[in-house]
């Protein structure tokens, strides 16, 4: 089928405008919780509670390792597992979600609750950082990819995916903007109180957001016939091991060349977010609360710009020329970013409302581009196994937060950063390099990832082949075999 064909095809949505949002909220109760996860806790280790800076970093990359392995496990596990709910009821990933999702607010919780005769034990407070991590991390990926493996399966046409992204990605950026606005204006620097105080208010909101997720991720009876003849074709096909599954997953070029692309995006997202308490503690020299007003002018720029980007999207019928667009903004709204030791606050501001633009375009290009991409694989392997592909997917997006605790821990060391000091004025006092401690917050937080952004994006141009022509083909061949 011709692109002039698929245009002039009226296309029939399978759910309603409202499924689409509540399945939408899956993003903001995700948003709500990772957003001041990344904005805190690396910082409340090490510069609230005194860790030193190799063994937060140390902490953070064990926890990505196991962050980054778990998910492609879950996702094997996944497909593999057919539930007693799933036989007599039809319904495969909806008690997943549910177990994974409410303790999983209640770990978020106890990554704060240190206890306080822990303090001044480095190793007993290493101890306890890293196994809350675990535990935060695999119920997360428990809820995470049951909920993300039902986008392409729940959302079948190509108008209706990027109608679906467009008003969950709206409904994410939401999310994003109370988790940067509301969580730092309950926290004070350096009172450890107050960020427990944060947690407890996150999830009781966290709760609400769920019940109105909930019509969203119920699985129709249209997905559990579909459930039901992709389990009997994986029942009568060979069972393929983990590691057979791993390979397979691996050499597929189209696949790898997607999650690199989003890896980089996903590596510069964690470094510029995770750098905003230090940014504005020792680069600003302000109170937290002020950190609301600077992410919210970020996520501002990325809500104003998401009726572009729809716009843009279906002009150009072209997934890929979008996802290289939304990278090069990226990366030209990282280099006034570069300059932040003169940029001040409102410049700050300023600066990070366009780097909000770049943000936008990549939330939004992102998952229609994932759906392709796993058409493609459904048609190689004729059958769907699309959660063991996310779960991949996933263990590439966590090896970004190891990259970032690796880069914080190399710059901080180099450029003469001390863990513990509460304040610019106490940063200066001791360190024997303060405006060098200072610049290496603006290599971690600007310099960097806008490197990592541009060979990302090279990778993916010059790799990447899902042309709108065979993206239009993989739809109609999708239908042919059922899937």
């Amino acid at each position: 089928m011709s692109d002039i064909e698929l245009k002039t095809t009226k296309e029939v949505y399978e759910n309603s405008k409202k499924i689409m949002a509540s399945y939408g909220f899956t993003q903001f109760f995700g948003q709500w919780i990772t957003g001041s996860f990344g904005l805190f806790v690396f910082f409340f280790y090490e510069v609230v509670i005194g860790l030193p800076v190799v063994l937060a970093a140390l902490a953070f990359i064990l926890y990505s390792i196991w962050n980054a392995i778990n998910d492609p496990l879950f996702g094997y596990l996944m497909e593999r597992l057919h539930m007693p709910w799933e036989r007599k009821w039809g319904i495969k990933r909806l008690p997943w979600i549910i177990i994974g999702a409410i303790p999983w607010l209640f770990s978020y919780l106890f990554i704060f609750m240190v206890p306080t005769n822990l303090y001044g034990n480095q190793w007993a407070l290493f101890t306890w950082y890293l196994i809350t991590l675990f535990v935060y991390d695999t119920l997360f990926t428990l809820w995470n990819v049951n909920t993300t493996a039902m986008f392409p399966d729940k959302f079948r046409g190509l108008n209706e995916r990027r109608t679906s992204t467009g008003i969950g990605t709206i409904i994410g950026m939401i999310g994003i903007v109370c988790a940067m606005i509301i969580p730092p204006l309950f926290v004070i620097n350096v009172v450890a109180e107050t960020y427990q105080t944060m947690a407890w208010f996150s999830i009781g909101i966290g709760f609400l957001l769920f019940f109105i997720m909930l019509p969203g991720i119920n699985e129709n009876e249209r997905m559990r016939e579909r459930y039901k003849r992709n389990r009997e074709m994986f029942e009568a096909a060979p069972r393929d091991t983990f590691f057979k599954t791993t390979k397979r997953v691996m050499s597929d070029k189209t696949f790898m060349v997607k999650v690199i692309f989003f890896f980089g995006y996903q590596a510069a997202a964690a470094l510029i977010q995770t750098s905003g308490a230090y940014i504005v503690t020792f680069i600003l020299n302000q109170e937290m609360p002020s950190l609301s007003l600077i992410l919210g002018a970020m996520l501002l720029g990325a809500m104003i710009s998401m009726p572009f980007w729809t716009y843009v999207s279906k002009k150009i019928n072209n997934n890929k020329k979008l996802e290289i667009i939304a990278g090069w903004v990226m990366f030209f709204t990282f280099i006034p970013l570069m300059f932040g030791l003169y940029l001040g606050y409102l410049g700050y501001i300023i600066a990070l409302f366009g780097w909000g633009i770049g943000l936008g375009a990549q939330w939004f290009a992102d998952p229609p581009a994932m759906g392709d991409v796993l058409d493609n694989v459904a048609i190689k392997i004729g059958r769907r196994e699309d959660a063991v592909y996310y779960g991949w997917n996933a263990f590439f997006i966590r090896l970004s937060i190891a990259i970032q605790a690796l880069v914080f821990a190399i710059i901080h060391s180099l450029t003469g950063f001390v863990e513990g000091a509460k304040d610019l004025g106490e940063l200066i006092a001791k360190s024997p390099t303060p405006v060098l401690a200072q610049f290496g917050i603006i290599i971690h937080s600007a310099i960097i990832p806008a490197l990592i952004v541009l060979i990302t994006i090279f990778i993916f141009w010059k790799w990447y082949d899902l042309t709108p022509d065979k993206v239009a083909k993989n739809k109609e061949k999708l239908k042919e075999l059922g899937l």
